[in-house]
């Protein structure tokens, strides 16, 4: 007599499907065009690579997807301040914006560093390791900050580690400057080699500081939330003439002095909470604060 088949396994887990059955049109539209910016940054690019390398055509094609970075970096500002003003953030949303950081400030930034340094002091496969470094690195902390983060307020005061976007702009801000005195200076060869020997090491000191654990406070809200003093919108107004009026190097120095801040306030506060001696002369233990 034939024994009863026996049952298979149970799943550990059962996928439970669910349809997205509406989405918020303007924060969709929104976050859509910070991926419509990065393709077409890397249009440029690729147009960039087919010149002559170091010419003032190949450059002008870089500082494009560079501008493009930046106008993507206002569309991610937007987006998600809009859906929470809004009351239509979601989960969508936040998958949605995460696809397109990853285009436009995880490839895109690594694609351009590879296109300039290409024929620079270091051998290609340094300089596409760092790139697909770069891009692993921003990947895993987009994916990082969906784990960690809500879709409340609260979660959008600070960051933890280096913001993808702002590591973009860092890359960004360094081709502008660059690409505008490209062939107008007597030194513009000499600069074109230094930044083909700096941008690689920059990139990679980027990529660690995106997955460390280095808190980096979110301008945007703390410059928009709440009334503020007569005298810092004259303030802000002061300084945005000026980042207008010098945009080439205005910018650079935002976004450098923005990834360096982070840094320089963790070492100050880990001198600053060193443990005092206790009464019997040993040290306390210290309080464990990873990097990563």
């Amino acid at each position: 007599m034939l024994e009863p088949a026996r049952p298979g396994p149970r799943p550990l887990f059962r996928l439970r499907r669910r349809r997205v059955r509406t989405v918020a049109i303007l924060p969709t539209l929104i976050t859509l065009g910070n991926a419509v910016c990065g393709f077409m940054a890397m249009t440029y690019i690729a147009k960039g690579m087919g010149l002559a390398a170091g010419s003032p055509a190949a450059g002008a094609e870089f500082e494009r997807a560079a501008y493009l970075i930046l106008v993507a970096m206002i569309f991610d500002a937007l987006d998600g301040r809009v859906a929470r003003m809004t009351r239509t953030a979601s989960s969508f949303g936040t998958q949605l914006d995460s696809l397109c950081d990853f285009l436009t400030f995880g490839t895109v930034p690594a694609f351009l560093t590879y296109g300039l340094c290409m024929g620079g002091p270091f051998p290609h496969l340094v300089v596409l390791g760092v790139c697909v470094m770069y891009v692993c690195f921003a990947a895993t902390r987009l994916a990082r900050f969906n784990v960690e983060t809500g879709t409340d307020e609260k979660y959008h005061r600070e960051f933890i580690g280096l913001p993808s976007p702002a590591a973009a702009g860092v890359v960004a801000s360094t081709i502008i400057p660059w690409a505008a005195i490209e062939g107008k200076w007597a030194l513009a060869e000499t600069l074109n080699k230094v930044l083909q020997a700096g941008l690689p090491v920059t990139v990679f000191l980027l990529a660690v500081l995106m997955v460390s654990r280095i808190p980096y406070p979110h301008l945007v809200n703390k410059l928009l939330r709440g009334p503020r003093q007569f005298v810092t919108f004259v303030e802000i107004a002061v300084v945005g003439l000026l980042a207008l009026i010098f945009h080439e190097f205005a910018l650079f120095l935002g976004f450098m002095g923005y990834a360096i801040i982070g840094p320089a306030l963790w070492i100050r506060g880990r001198i600053l909470r060193r443990p005092a001696p206790a009464p019997g002369g040993n040290p306390e233990p210290p309080v464990e604060d990873s990097l990563f």
